[in-house]
C-alpha cells in the first residue's frame, strides 16, 4: 500500500509555537486550562495539551478566552449549534481583509466569472450563523470592486425567493452560482416541480458548505444539468464557525474523488477507504494543523486563539503532489475516465496540500458490532441507485425491541413515489449493500444471521418509514445544517 503521500500536519510549526506562546503569556483561560491539565507556562508547542469546545471554549467564560488584540475585531458569528450548544465567534479584521479578494480569485478560477455575467444567490440561512453572514458580506463586497457584472442576491434560505430571481434574472446572465447546504439542493428542485417553475439547469452552479456530501449527489445533479466531468459545476468548501474557511476543492481535486469513487480498485490500492472523502486544499496560511487519533487538531491566532484544539471531524492530511502522482501511476487506473485524468494531469503540482475530510467522527450508530459514521448513513441514503426514489434527507436511530436491536430510518420518498413492496425491498436491499460495503464485518452478520428475517419487514435489521416530501425536506427553512442521526 503506497501512503508516501499521507502527512503529520499542515502549515507552520515555527508560527504554531508562537501562537502558543503568545496564548500563555496573554490569555487568561489558556493559563487557566494548562494549570488545570497540570502544564506549566513555557512547555515547548509538543508537549501541550490537547483542547475542545466541552474542555475549552465552553469551560470558561467569553472575556476570558479573548485574544489580547479582541479590539481589532470587527464582526461576531455564531456557530450553527449543530454540535450541541452555541458559542459565538468574533472575527478579526487582519484575517478578513483579504476575503473578498480571494473569494475573487477563486471564482475566477473555478467558473471564470470575469468572463461570464454571474448572479450569485446566497442560500445559505442569514442572521448570525456565519456560513450565510460572512458569504452575503464576502460577495457584496467583491462584486463592489468588479469591473465585470457580477449580482449578488442574498435571501437566504428562502427557497421561493431563489426560485424567483433564477427565472427572472437567467436571460441576462450566462451562469448562476448558488451557494447553500448540499442538503437543500433537492428541495430546490422540488420546490421548482411543486411551484411548476422550469429552472434553467444548464446555468446553474453549486458551491456548498456546511455538510458533507457522497459523490453521487454531484454526479446525479450533473447528470441531470447534461454537465461532463471537464466542467466545472459544483464546488465544496471547508471549515467551521470555530476557525473559518480552512480549505475548498478544485476542479483537479474533484476529479481525484470522481475517480476514486468509481474505481474501487485504485481506491483500496491508495488505502482510502469508502465513503471517499472529500478533497480539501488547504489554504489557512496562519494555521497549523494536526491529526489526533484522525480528528483534526488547529493551532490558530483569532479572537478566541486555539491551541491544539480538536475538532470532531474525521480528517487525514496529504501531500497533493504525491497524491496526484500515486494516482496517474498507479496500475488500475482504468479506460472511460480519459477527462476527469486529463484534468488530474495537467493540474499544476503547486496546488497547495489536502485535507481528506470524511464528516463528523462523533455522530455514529454502532448496529451489530459496527461503527457506521453519518458519513457513510449519507453515503448509502444518497446512492445513484435510489436516486428516483429518495430525496436524501433521513433521520436515523437505533431503536431497541425485546432486547434486539435495529437501526430506524425516516426516509423522504419524492413526490409521486408510492411505498409500495418492490420499493421497499429495492431500498432495503440497496442500503444493505452499501452498508455492508462500508464495514464488511457487517455484511458478514447480515449473510449469516440477519437475513434470516429479511422476508418478515417487522423483523429486518432495518426498520424503514417513508416519509412522502416535504415531510423532512421543509426543516431546511428552520435548520442550519442537517444531520442524519437522532441523538
Amino acid at each position: 500500500m503506497n501512503k508516501a503521500f499521507v502527512k503529520n500536519f499542515l502549515g507552520s510549526k515555527q508560527v504554531a509555537s508562537e501562537v502558543a506562546q503568545r496564548a500563555q503569556r496573554s490569555v487568561r483561560a489558556y493559563k487557566q486550562f494548562l494549570e488545570k491539565q497540570g502544564f506549566k507556562v513555557g512547555d515547548s508547542f509538543e508537549h501541550l495539551p490537547k483542547s475542545d469546545k466541552e474542555s475549552y471554549a465552553l469551560a470558561y467564560s467569553w472575556e476570558e478566552l479573548l485574544a489580547d488584540d479582541y479590539e481589532e475585531c470587527f464582526s461576531i458569528f455564531r456557530s450553527s449549534g449543530s454540535s450541541g450548544q452555541t458559542f459565538y465567534w468574533p472575527q478579526m479584521k487582519s484575517t478578513s481583509r483579504s476575503s473578498p479578494t480571494a473569494l475573487r480569485i477563486f471564482l475566477e478560477d473555478a467558473f471564470a466569472v470575469h468572463q461570464k455575467k454571474t448572479l450569485a444567490i446566497v442560500g445559505f440561512s442569514l442572521g448570525s450563523w456565519i456560513g450565510g453572514d460572512a458569504m452575503s458580506w464576502t460577495l457584496k463586497s467583491m462584486a463592489v470592486d468588479t469591473t465585470y457584472p457580477f449580482y449578488v442576491f442574498s435571501p437566504g434560505n428562502n427557497l421561493d425567493e431563489i426560485i424567483e430571481m433564477i427565472c427572472k434574472m437567467s436571460p441576462f446572465v450566462d451562469q448562476i452560482i448558488v451557494f447553500l447546504v448540499p442538503s437543500a439542493i433537492a428541495y430546490l428542485h422540488l420546490k421548482a416541480s411543486q411551484l411548476k417553475q422550469s429552472l434553467p439547469l444548464d446555468k446553474l452552479k453549486y458551491v456548498v458548505t456546511g455538510e458533507p456530501f457522497p459523490e453521487s449527489l454531484r454526479v446525479s445533479l450533473q447528470n441531470r444539468a447534461g454537465v461532463g466531468d471537464d466542467t466545472p459545476f459544483m464546488f465544496s468548501l471547508y471549515g467551521s464557525a470555530d476557525t473559518g474557511t480552512l480549505g475548498v476543492e478544485s476542479q483537479a481535486s474533484v476529479a481525484l474523488r470522481k475517480l476514486l469513487y468509481r474505481n474501487n480498485a485504485l481506491a483500496t490500492e491508495l488505502g482510502i477507504e469508502s465513503p471517499i472523502p472529500h478533497f480539501f486544499h488547504f489554504l489557512a496560511t496562519d494555521t497549523f494543523l494536526e491529526t489526533v487519533d484522525g480528528h483534526l487538531c488547529i493551532t490558530r491566532w483569532q479572537g478566541i486563539p486555539l491551541i491544539r484544539y480538536i475538532l470532531y471531524d474525521q480528517v487525514s492530511l496529504y501531500s497533493w503532489k504525491e497524491l496526484k502522482q500515486a494516482v496517474l501511476t498507479s496500475k488500475h487506473l482504468d479506460s472511460g475516465n480519459e477527462a476527469l485524468l486529463e484534468i488530474l494531469s495537467s493540474a499544476s503540482e503547486q496546488l497547495p496540500d489536502l485535507l481528506a475530510v470524511t464528516g463528523r467522527a462523533d455522530k455514529c450508530v454502532i448496529l451489530g458490532g459496527s461503527n457506521f459514521t453519518e458519513y457513510m448513513l449519507d453515503a448509502a441514503v444518497k446512492c445513484e441507485e435510489l436516486d428516483e426514489i429518495l430525496t436524501g434527507l433521513y433521520r436515523a436511530q437505533m431503536i431497541y425491541e425485546e432486547d434486539r436491536q435495529y437501526l430506524a430510518f425516516d426516509l423522504e420518498i419524492r413526490q409521486d413515489i408510492s411505498p409500495d413492496k418492490a420499493m421497499i425491498d429495492r431500498v432495503y436491499y440497496s442500503l444493505m449493500q452499501s452498508l455492508g460495503r462500508f464495514q464488511p464485518i457487517f455484511l458478514t452478520y447480515w449473510q449469516n444471521i440477519y437475513s434470516a428475517w429479511d422476508n418478515d419487514p417487522t423483523k429486518r435489521i432495518l426498520r424503514l418509514n417513508f416519509i412522502p416530501w416535504p415531510g423532512l425536506s421543509q426543516t431546511t427553512k428552520t435548520t442550519i445544517k442537517q444531520r442524519g442521526i437522532i441523538n
